[in-house]
């Protein structure tokens, strides 16, 4: 059974736990970012929450970080996303173009120092050394790192470079050294979130166990990890979990489960374009097929060879040398399968030899040594610290006595300052304040345009194509004309009072409160959307009295009505019912405009947003364009008159809405 260490060198292990809810929040965030850093932060969480489901998004998403980054001079970004995207062009194969990706990187970080960034971009060039076989180069880089991150104290570096160094001594057959590494990574991330690190290392012992044939060990840490790792955003690790727990079943002879894991493996793999996992499940596969069915194992291995040189996996190659050898065997085609042998241990040959391992062993030997020669010269400069310490402690009095003096002559000095900054930061927030309300008024302005003045428009020219395309009789070009004209005149009505609120808006008066009586306004709004109800065969039932008296501004009641009602026939289905009511004094000194349809309803979850600007609105039930800021309007000009707007709704069932407005001068607020 092969073992898939060097795939394991390839995933470079997000740390991060799972934050598969984030991504909204992340785009509206980019959306509100100005340019500046903070949307190339945005940019790079984005593309990492990308990196393990959609390859090509966070390559998108990383690419116009590193864009803005240039036009900022953000070297930080730059080196960042440059790192990220030599590791996604790592996973795919993408040596060249991983190792210039890195190079920039490494070159960034060192410009601004970031010594955690240095040893990200080392384990990156190790990764990458050793996905080619060259452990023989990786191990000084990820020694590098180690030591990094071992001075920085960061505990997620130290257990990324544990996995890696276990991982190169497992590769070389040093399996005591690799399980010590890799017990050094679970003693470091116990208090870590669940995340690829765990799911890594649960699979790396297995590994360790594996190559010790002791299966039933080995199926205990891939359970384990397969048990924890259930995050989409994992899927990488979750993938080697599959398919090395395939492996151990099909060592212990029970192939259909075998097949089960390696096939779901196959699936998962594919469509994240995962290059190399898709060649190693595809031997795998072959393997299993290969008594019942020789001939689809054949080209399963033809195929995993085919991905093995396009990516330039120069181990990959010899698991797929294997098995055509042990298909060749089982065919009894004894002189081909010595041939394909041969090839096999040419090339085994190249990537491993005592030398190598040699090397290794004497650059983690000499890492050891100057570990311990590090802490010797920690604790003599702790001594030395300690007289250094006691000779600064006069100095330290002096200076502090010396800037006393400073700070109070200068103390004087930055009251002053302060206080005429203060004065311009108030100024500042008043302007900010100002053209936070203009454009709010440009959005609610605009909102009534598209909302109340399109439908009477898009009805008269309804009309005028009718009169245009029909060659119609006096009779009924006469009958047409009413009806042309009681359009014209809503619209003109609508731009009337647009026109009002505008100005009053702009001139910071808010409303015009009035005692009158609501019954007309509900009439004209009824006969306003009579011909719109009558084209979706609604009915449309005016059932409030005739005496409504109301308490509020009476062009913002008629904007509340016109919005509801045209809600409702938007959204209710052909043939259904509408019903316009009231509810008088209840509660005292307040009454009430009901508007109830039987139309599509609102979800629960959608009714907490309903009236805020962050709700997205749906086309209605004829295909309606709807807006969003139509029912935040609403809300405002109900809460300016002292009222209440209420919402009771069933999905599939309808809506009802019910506004309240003080039927009296002296009442204040419900």
């Amino acid at each position: 059974m092969k073992v898939l260490k060097i795939i394991l060198l390839g995933l470079i292990i997000s740390t991060q736990a799972s934050a598969q809810n984030q991504l909204p929040k992340l785009l509206i965030r980019l959306e509100k970012t100005g340019r500046d850093t903070n949307r190339v932060l945005t940019f790079n969480a984005i593309a990492n929450y990308y990196k393990n489901i959609n390859p090509d998004s966070a390559v998108h998403f990383a690419r116009r970080g590193i864009s803005l980054s240039g036009q900022l001079n953000y070297t930080y970004g730059s080196a960042m996303l440059n790192l990220l995207l030599g590791e996604l062009d790592m996973r795919q194969g993408k040596v060249t173009e991983a190792k210039s990706e890195f190079e920039i990187s490494l070159d960034e970080f060192e410009k601004i120092r970031n010594e955690k960034g240095i040893a990200a971009v080392n384990n990156g060039f190790g990764v990458l050394a050793a996905r080619q076989g060259d452990y023989n180069g990786a191990t000084p880089h990820f020694l590098k790192a180690l030591s990094i991150f071992a001075k920085l104290k960061d505990i997620n570096g130290i257990v990324q470079s544990y996995i890696k160094l276990g991982t190169v001594n497992l590769q070389i057959g040093n399996l005591n050294k690799a399980l010590d590494y890799y017990t050094e990574g679970i003693e470091e991330a116990k208090n870590l979130p669940v995340s690829n690190t765990i799911g890594t290392l649960l699979n790396d012992i297995a590994l360790v166990y594996i190559k010790k044939n002791d299966y039933p060990g080995a199926l205990k840490y891939l359970k384990d990890g397969l048990k924890k790792i259930t995050d989409p955003e994992l899927t990488d690790v979750r993938v080697l979990l599959l398919i090395n727990a395939g492996g151990v079943y099909q060592k212990l002879g029970n192939i259909k489960t075998a097949f089960q894991y390696e096939n779901e493996a196959l699936l998962v793999v594919k469509r994240m374009h995962l290059r190399e996992l898709e060649a190693n499940t595809l031997v795998t596969l072959a393997s299993l097929l290969q008594k019942e069915k020789p001939d689809t194992s054949v080209v399963l291995l033809h195929q995993a060879m085919f991905i093995a040189k396009e990516i330039n996996q120069n181990y990959l190659m010899l698991d797929v040398y294997q098995g055509m050898v042990d298909l060749l065997k089982q065919q009894g085609n004894y002189k081909e399968a010595e041939r394909t042998l041969e090839k096999r241990n040419v090339l085994q040959d190249s990537l491993f030899t005592l030398q190598k391992a040699k090397d290794i062993a004497d650059l983690q030997s000499s890492y050891e040594l100057a570990n311990s020669a590090l802490k010797m010269q920690q604790l003599k400069l702790n001594n030395q610290q300690i007289k250094y310490n006691r000779n600064i402690i006069l100095a330290v009095a002096i200076g502090i006595l010396i800037l006393f003096i400073v700070v109070l002559f200068f103390y004087q000095r930055t009251r002053k300052l302060n206080t005429e900054l203060v004065k311009r930061r108030n100024v500042l927030s008043q302007q900010k304040e100002t053209l936070d309300q203009q454009n709010n008024f440009k959005d609610k302005i605009f909102s009534i345009i598209g909302h109340d003045l399109r439908s009477p428009i898009a009805t008269i020219v309804n009309l005028m194509e009718v009169a245009e395309e029909n060659d119609l009789s006096a009779e009924e070009f006469h009958e047409l004309v009413p009806q042309l004209k009681a359009q014209s005149n809503a619209t003109l009505d609508i731009l009337d009072k647009l026109l009002i609120w505008g100005r009053s808006q702009l001139k910071g008066t808010r409303y015009n409160r009035s005692i009158f009586n609501a019954k007309g306004l509900i009439t004209k709004n009824t006969a306003l959307y009579k011909n719109a109800a009558l084209q979706k065969m609604i009915t449309l039932t005016d059932c409030s009295p005739d005496e409504l008296l109301m308490y509020a501004d009476s062009t913002q009641v008629d904007f509340i009505i016109r919005n509801l009602l045209a809600n409702a026939i938007k959204y209710t289905h052909a043939g259904g019912a509408i019903e316009i009511a009231a509810i008088i004094n209840q509660p005292a000194a307040f009454n009430a405009i009901v508007i109830k349809d039987n139309g599509i309803g609102i979800a629960k979850e959608s009714q907490q947003l309903i009236f805020e600007r962050e709700n997205l609105s749906i086309e209605g039930t004829a295909k309606e364009q709807g807006n969003s800021i139509g029912l935040m309007l609403c809300k405002e000009f109900v809460e300016e008159n002292n009222g209440r707007i209420e919402l009771e709704s069933e999905l599939g069932r309808g809506s009802r809405f019910v506004v309240y407005f003080p039927s009296d001068i002296s009442v204040k607020y419900l």
